[in-house]
């Protein structure tokens, strides 16, 4: 008589420990890193000013007059292709112009498990930029390298902006 409470016991304890592993990732968040670079040296550079960033057309700060930064992170839009930044340079005495980025990505969906939510992941497929005249600004973007094409988890470097400046602002 013991032996099927003791069968039906194993079995309940298997069953239970058996479900109660899912393996879905904790640091689920995706966002594209870019770092900045002196275009003259190639070397990492950290801006001194302050940066803001908005997407284009709309009232919303992605970055607001971040200083002494050498690299920001942003999530990627999942409903369109193209992201259009804005990107603000301005400094204590009030001097400010701004560039823009325009990063056109691939949109896919990502599957960990079946038990944990989907993802949207991004593959940057190419990035242009306008600039202002150093003369309104003293840095502003020179050129910009697609380092590592995907958006995913990982903190790695997406982009590389290489900076030009015509002094330290």
């Amino acid at each position: 008589m013991r032996t099927p409470f003791l069968l039906s016991l194993i079995g309940t304890t298997l069953f239970c420990t058996s479900c109660a592993n899912i393996d879905c990732p904790l640091d689920n968040i995706v966002v594209m890193t870019s770092t900045f670079y002196a275009s003259e040296t190639d070397a990492p550079t950290r801006l001194t000013g302050s940066l803001s960033i908005a997407p284009a057309g709309r009232d919303t700060l992605l970055l607001n007059q971040a200083r002494n930064i050498d690299k920001f992170i942003l999530p990627l839009r999942h409903q369109a292709g193209t992201d259009t930044l804005l990107l603000r340079f301005s400094n204590d005495d009030g001097r400010a112009a701004e560039d823009t980025l325009f990063v056109t990505h691939d949109i896919f969906a990502h599957f960990e498990n079946i038990d944990c939510p989907a993802n949207i992941f991004h593959r940057i497929s190419s990035v242009r930029h306008t600039n202002h005249a150093p003369s309104l600004f003293p840095a502003t973007v020179d050129h910009v390298e697609i380092i590592r094409p995907l958006v995913d988890y990982d903190d790695v470097e997406n982009l590389r902006i290489f900076l030009r400046s015509t002094t330290s602002y």
